[in-house]
């Protein structure tokens, strides 16, 4: 199985951009997946990467664990654990992805009042009139109207607070494995108030956001065929236990029918 945030599906009809380079920044990229062969959708997973986005969905509603959400226009929160998304017969999405810690400046609001509304609509955005006014472009002027859109409200922004993404950068270059204690002495801030701005940015603490990264660092491995101990030990994790625990914690699923499943689907 795939999953629309790290890596595109082997799915007909998906396609992604790079954004213009003002957004550079702060988006990483739009997508976009039309079709209408009910066989080609199986399930896909989307993995929490500290990310958040936008869906625009112009067809049938989507079922994301179960429960169809019919919104024209959805914002996919930070997510904590992988959900599954079903695909109907009839789809056509367009979806923007944003870095970590970006999507508040677009919001208008911390992450963290978005983090309990994975793929739920949040009335006073304007994203379903922006939705309309998508619905019958082709792909470019889709991907103008919404840099317009968003290059706008990045004018009208606050500045970022660089000690959250100073943070966020060096959690994500050490993939997850470093000690949370000895980066945060790195940053010019107290513990406990960059904790707070770091869930108001980014939609979740430091250690949620550092267990993500190490268990998709995980995932990786696992899909390229390491061995369970190997990956283990790759990934920083000193015992078998605990490395179990964070990737179902996160995946819903073991390190082990995690690699079974990735085997499978590159067959």
């Amino acid at each position: 199985m795939s999953s629309l945030h790290e890596r595109q599906p082997r799915i007909t009809g998906f396609s992604t951009r790079a954004p213009c380079p003002a957004l550079a920044a702060y988006v990483e990229r739009f997508w976009w997946l039309e079709g209408d062969a009910v066989a080609a959708y199986d399930a896909q997973l989307l993995h929490p990467d500290g990310g958040c986005g936008l869906i625009f969905n112009f067809a049938e509603p989507l079922q994301l664990d179960g429960v169809a959400h019919g919104e024209a226009a959805l914002i996919a929160g930070p997510q904590l654990t992988s959900s599954r998304l079903q695909l109907a017969a009839r789809v056509k999405l367009m979806g923007v992805r944003f870095c970590p810690g970006m999507g508040s400046v677009f919001f208008g609001m911390g992450l963290d009042e978005l983090s309990g509304f994975h793929l739920d609509h949040w009335p006073g955005l304007g994203l379903a009139a922006l939705s309309d006014a998508l619905t019958d472009l082709d792909r470019d002027a889709q991907q103008k109207l919404v840099e317009r859109e968003l290059l706008a409200r990045l004018n009208d922004a606050p500045s970022r607070r660089s000690p959250v993404l100073q943070l966020l950068a060096q959690i994500a270059a050490h993939q997850g494995r470093a000690r949370l204690s000895d980066l945060m002495q790195t940053v010019p801030l107290g513990q406990r108030q960059l904790e707070r701005l770091f869930r108001h940015q980014v939609g979740l603490t430091p250690k949620q956001f550092s267990r993500i990264q190490r268990v998709a660092l995980v995932r990786g491995q696992l899909r390229v065929g390491g061995s369970l101990s190997d990956t283990a030990l790759t990934c920083g994790y000193a015992d078998q236990a605990h490395f179990i625990h964070d990737f179902k914690a996160v995946v819903g699923m073991t390190p082990g029918q995690y690699r079974l499943r990735a085997k499978v689907a590159a067959t």
